[in-house]
């Protein structure tokens, strides 16, 4: 099958966080390949901020996975703030793939009174 680096993100719903798949990203090569690249965007990945703005620490919490804090620093109500960011950089190897059957649809009158 194929390897991919996945990337999750905290995204905020409701007034909670939870985790995100936000990014799935194919390499080819294999499983050395994927961990080179996984290790490679745990040091330069950014969402919404130019990576030049960004800090970060990276944990290596497995030999497979990554998290990853970045943070960015603004100006807000006069004075310096800086805002956190938190990553999950996983190496996967795909195992099962079921392509979305295409939307069945609406018989006459369903829905529609």
């Amino acid at each position: 099958m194929s390897w991919y680096v996945l990337v999750e993100t905290t995204v905020t719903v409701g007034g909670d966080d939870r985790w995100e798949l936000v990014d799935k990203i194919g390499v080819e090569g294999g499983r050395e390949a994927a961990l080179a690249k996984a290790q490679e965007l745990s040091r330069t990945y950014v969402r919404g901020a130019q990576p030049e703005e960004c800090g970060r620490l990276v944990f290596r919490t497995s030999p497979t996975s990554w998290i990853v804090e970045q943070t960015r620093s603004f100006w807000g109500d006069g004075r310096e703030s800086t805002s956190a960011r938190h990553l999950h950089i996983r190496v996967a190897e795909l195992e099962f793939v079921k392509e979305t059957p295409p939307a069945a649809r609406p018989r006459k009158g369903w829905l529609r009174g």
